[in-house]
């Protein structure tokens, strides 16, 4: 009996999984009838967990343990990556708002011939900071009375003198332009500089005269220019002088 048990018992693993004949599965089930002690054996058997559910349960912990550090390396990376942008974007705010009030591109329109020889470095420094915002207010009259004197093509020389004092030199005059008939221009404030009598103003302004038939009478483009003020005897800012480099 006991020599039976013993092969019964290198069988039973065999058995549990159905890898045995029609015929030793038959000689095993006899076997156990009779057997408590190799019954036993048999649920023994049973109860041991599977190598492949071990397999898959360890499987399924990494592949969790893997995901669980993909989503926090995720996580993290995100996180940096929004402190960065917040950073990147700190920067080129704080960069746009010194270029706003400080506009040293303005340097390459002067041109750097000019720096020395056409005007002083005190007066390239008045394009380079815009100004507060009540000058650039201030400065807005005389901004208004350029634009009348740009879009003017109705009146003689000594007209336009009268109107618009040395600002009429962008008017157009009928004695020397007889055939104008209407001028785009754009004018822009670079910076304005008052004090409690005079100041300086800096512009860029672009204009183009044209005839009836559609021909250009006259014009010019991106033409830096700073104007002297002072202040008349009725409050109101008069340009005194202008520097336009030739």
């Amino acid at each position: 009996m006991k020599n039976e048990c013993s092969i019964v018992r290198d069988i039973l693993p065999l058995y549990l999984e159905s890898m045995v004949s029609d015929e030793t599965g038959e000689f095993v089930k006899e076997h156990l009838r009779g057997c408590p002690e190799c019954t036993a054996e048999l649920e023994a058997l049973k109860a041991e967990p599977k190598i492949e559910a071990v397999g898959s349960e360890i499987r399924d912990s990494l592949e969790t343990e893997v995901m669980r550090c993909m989503k926090a390396a995720r996580k993290k990376l995100r996180r940096k990556a929004y402190r960065a942008a917040a950073v990147i974007a700190g920067i080129f705010i704080i960069v746009c708002v010194l270029l706003h009030f400080f506009p040293v591109y303005r340097l390459i329109d002067i041109g750097p011939m000019t720096m020395g020889s056409y005007y002083s470095g005190g007066q390239i420094a008045k394009a380079l900071y815009i100004g507060s915002a009540s000058d650039r207010a201030e400065a807005q009259a005389v901004l208004r009375l350029a634009d009348q004197a740009f879009n003017d093509v109705r009146h003689t020389g000594a007209e336009n003198d009268e109107r618009y004092g040395l600002l009429a030199r962008y008017a157009t005059d009928t004695d020397r332009y007889v055939d104008a008939s209407f001028n785009e221009h754009s004018l822009e404030l670079w910076a304005a500089h008052l004090g409690k009598d005079e100041g300086w103003i800096w512009v860029l302004y672009s204009s183009k005269t044209f005839n009836h038939d559609g021909s250009v009478a006259h014009g010019g483009w991106n033409i830096p220019s700073l104007w002297k003020v002072e202040r008349s005897s009725g409050g109101e800012w008069v340009v005194v002088q202008i520097r336009e480099h030739p």
